[in-house]
């Protein structure tokens, strides 16, 4: 058996967007990544196809690790293998090569996120050198009942990038960041409501996700986010609302106020200085 790593820049977008789901046949959360949603991820998480690699067993494909890059960190944004290749050490293999490679490449950091339930995969990642920083969390709520009669604007995503760059915590996930929530576009849609801001997925479908939430640091404590949140669901009756567990721990009162339920699924943010 001959293990080796491919650029994926060097495959068909087609074809990552299946190994991508092939990858995570029976995970905690199975996935079907369609070519359009392989093409949204590469623009929302800054994914450099360069730098990231396709797992060879011999001649077939087993595996694949998507790498984003930003400045001197990188970030491992999804690694999963093929059912029949989850054993033998292929993971910390792959693990090493990806830590030297972004080593070669001049990094300080690499980082990631792992759910927590997963525990081999939290093995494989400590065992590599990876250190928690913290617990991401996710909540939903079903076709909450709000009357709350507020003059909500829309503004532009570009608008609440700069205000998550410039007010937001520093070390916030890669997907809570600024430079990440710079790249949405419609049909997800922005709002304030005084210094609260809100980024939303179409409201025009029947399940809607909460992409990023802000209060600025002078108006924090007033349950303004609680506000702007129940704002919006009087705007958008009628409809399933999701936080993905993305969001750091003690962040989770913000969604709890508005009668938000946490999920069970959690992850784990977590860093390697390289």
């Amino acid at each position: 058996m001959t293990l080796s790593l491919q650029p994926a820049h060097e495959h068909p977008i087609p074809a990552l967007a299946d190994l991508m789901t092939r990858s995570f046949e029976g995970y905690f959360v199975p996935v079907n990544i369609t070519e359009a949603a392989m093409h949204t991820m590469l623009r929302h998480d800054g994914i450099d196809l360069t730098a990231s690699r396709v797992l060879m067993k011999d001649d077939q494909p087993i595996g694949l690790a998507l790498i984003a890059r930003r400045g001197w960190t990188s970030r491992l944004a999804a690694m999963g293998l093929t059912s029949n290749a989850r054993n033998g050490g292929v993971g910390t293999w792959a693990m090493e090569q990806l830590i030297e490679e972004a080593k070669s490449r001049g990094e300080k950091e690499m980082v990631l996120e792992v759910i927590e339930q997963n525990t081999a995969g939290v093995k494989l990642y400590e065992k590599v050198g990876f250190k928690k920083i913290r617990r991401l969390v996710g909540y939903k709520l079903e076709n909450p009942q709000s009357d709350a009669a507020h003059n909500l604007e829309e503004i532009d995503i570009r608008d609440l990038a700069r205000q998550v760059t410039y007010h937001g915590m520093k070390d916030l996930p890669w997907q809570l960041s600024g430079a990440t929530i710079m790249q949405y576009t419609p049909p997800a849609r922005a709002y304030r409501l005084n210094d609260a801001y809100c980024l939303i997925s179409n409201p025009d479908a029947a399940d809607v996700a909460i992409h990023s939430v802000l209060v600025k640091a002078r108006s924090r404590g007033a349950g303004l986010s609680g506000v702007l949140m129940r704002a919006l669901f009087a705007k958008f009756p009628g409809k399933v609302w999701h936080v993905s567990p993305i969001y750091p721990e003690e962040m989770g009162f913000i969604f709890e106020h508005v009668g938000m339920e946490r999920e069970t699924i959690s992850q784990w943010q977590m860093s390697r200085a390289l």
